[in-house]
């Protein structure tokens, strides 16, 4: 089932980042293929506890390969929602809350700080977390490496 839940999210996609087709490839409009394998070897070495890789995808979204070995800055976007779907690992992510300690690090990104409230979710292998523009969150791992693709398209 991740499979086919990683292959659906990525069918949706066109080449971006360095994944253009060749030109004997398939046409622009016919998506982009990443195989399970590949995506798994496409981060490296995590650098403060976190490693990340762009994945291809269409207009209006961005996809990334996601690799943490430890928790997480908060994070809050508001003007894109976030959807993660768990390749391996397990971890909690806590979505919503107050927010306190924050900084802005860009026109309406913040980061750090620390929830107060909002939800604890278990994430395993297979799952789908959708995060609301807006909303804070925060990933932490459980028991060693947590391997995920976050979306990112803007709120509407």
């Amino acid at each position: 089932m991740l499979k086919i839940a990683s292959l659906t999210v990525l069918a949706l996609g066109l080449a971006t980042s360095g994944f253009a087709a060749p030109a004997t490839g398939p046409a622009l409009d016919e998506g982009h293929y990443v195989s399970a394998g590949h995506l798994a070897h496409m981060t490296g070495k995590t650098k403060e506890g976190l490693a990340i890789a762009p994945v291809p995808t269409g207009p209006g979204a961005t996809m990334l390969e996601a690799k943490r070995d430890r928790p997480g800055l908060v994070e809050l976007h508001a003007h894109q929602n976030d959807e993660f779907v768990v390749q391996s690992g397990h971890a909690i992510v806590r979505v919503g809350g107050k927010v306190t300690g924050n900084h802005q690090t860009g026109p309406g990104e913040w980061r750090g700080g620390t929830i107060e409230g909002g939800h604890a979710y278990q994430m395993a292998p297979g799952d789908v977390l959708w995060i609301p523009a807006g909303s804070p969150h925060q990933v932490t791992p459980k028991g060693g490496v947590f391997r995920y693709l976050a979306i990112k398209f803007d709120a509407r």
